[in-house]
């Protein structure tokens, strides 16, 4: 086994096992999201540990897919799609700070990883520039 191998096959299990215990924050910050009797500023504490944990969530399957095309164990599943639905997508999870308009294209893409891909570039770009 190359050292490389060794180092896509760590990652990959600390992905995986960092998820168990980022669920439970996560999920526990959603139940204290509803929670009529939080106030402020809890409330909005909460809320930002939830927004962190989903961000977290993302680098992880992020990580995991780098970690995935290192060790050869990628397999995209390639659909059509149009690359202005795609962009579309990616500034849906950005909410109203980004939008995408233009003219589209076919490709042939794994269209989960290129909507988060996407988005990360536009969230780049909002925070270190401009879209």
């Amino acid at each position: 086994m190359a050292p490389e191998d060794t180092f896509a096959r760590f990652v990959l299990l600390a992905c995986h096992d960092l998820r168990t215990p980022l669920a439970t924050v996560s999920g526990f910050a959603h139940t204290l999201q509803h929670t009529e009797a939080l106030g402020e500023p809890a409330g909005r504490y909460v809320g930002m540990i939830q927004a962190a944990s989903e961000q977290i969530a993302e680098l992880l399957e992020d990580l995991g897919l780098v970690a995935r095309i290192e060790d050869g164990r990628y397999e995209p599943g390639l659909v059509d799609a149009d690359t202005l639905e795609l962009a579309r997508s990616a500034a849906a999870r950005l909410g109203e700070k980004a939008t995408a308009a233009g003219a589209g294209a076919a490709v042939r893409v794994d269209p989960e990883p290129v909507e988060r891909a996407l988005a990360g570039l536009a969230r780049c770009a909002l925070r270190h520039g401009g879209l």
